[in-house]
């Protein structure tokens, strides 16, 4: 069964408003940075643990071939982030939240407002050097009580951690205070 969320003819259906590609909102250039230099980072220290192997064991021709691989992986990595930075889009509306991610595979999530508990804003260190930040939005029960947002503008994800919060039902609040 194909995903409904990413069928045109669900979206255009009224319960969704039909957003229009000009409101999405997509990840920004800084997050390519960030994931860049956290897999630069990665692929370093694994490198960097071969080569003390193939120190250690006198240059065995297998952890040239692993070695080979590392390089190989962080290569076709490089390639691999822009795509999952472009793939990756968020969109606030009046009533619900939506998510769509993945390269290959593709998801779409769509959160109810009415079923937001709340809204939490994180910050690694890596993204604090980006200005970049972390936007869960827990949710009320279901498979996946909660949805993240990783690498938004800092900015942003408050602005959007107050809106959501101010969009969650009155009496949703009522009953939290």
């Amino acid at each position: 069964m194909a995903n409904q969320l990413l069928d045109a003819a669900f979206v255009q259906d009224e319960c969704l408003s039909a957003p229009l590609p000009q409101d999405w909102q997509h990840l920004p250039e800084a997050a390519l940075g960030k994931r860049r230099w956290f897999w630069l980072g990665l692929t370093l220290v694994v490198l960097l643990a071969l080569v003390a192997l193939i120190v250690l064991s006198e240059g065995e021709l297998a952890l040239y071939a692993i070695l080979g691989l590392v390089l190989l992986f962080g290569f076709l990595l490089q390639l691999w982030l822009p795509l999952q930075l472009t793939r990756t889009r968020f969109l606030l509306r009046r009533q619900d939240f939506l998510l769509e991610s993945g390269v290959w595979w593709r998801q779409a999530v769509l959160i109810p407002l009415t079923r937001v508990q709340h809204v939490t804003v994180s910050q690694g260190p890596l993204q604090k050097q980006f200005g970049l930040a972390t936007l869960k939005v827990f949710t009320a029960g279901g498979l996946q009580a909660e949805a993240a947002l990783s690498d938004i503008d800092y900015e942003l994800a408050q602005s959007l951690c107050q809106q959501l919060s101010q969009l969650i039902p009155q009496e949703e609040r009522a009953d939290a205070a």
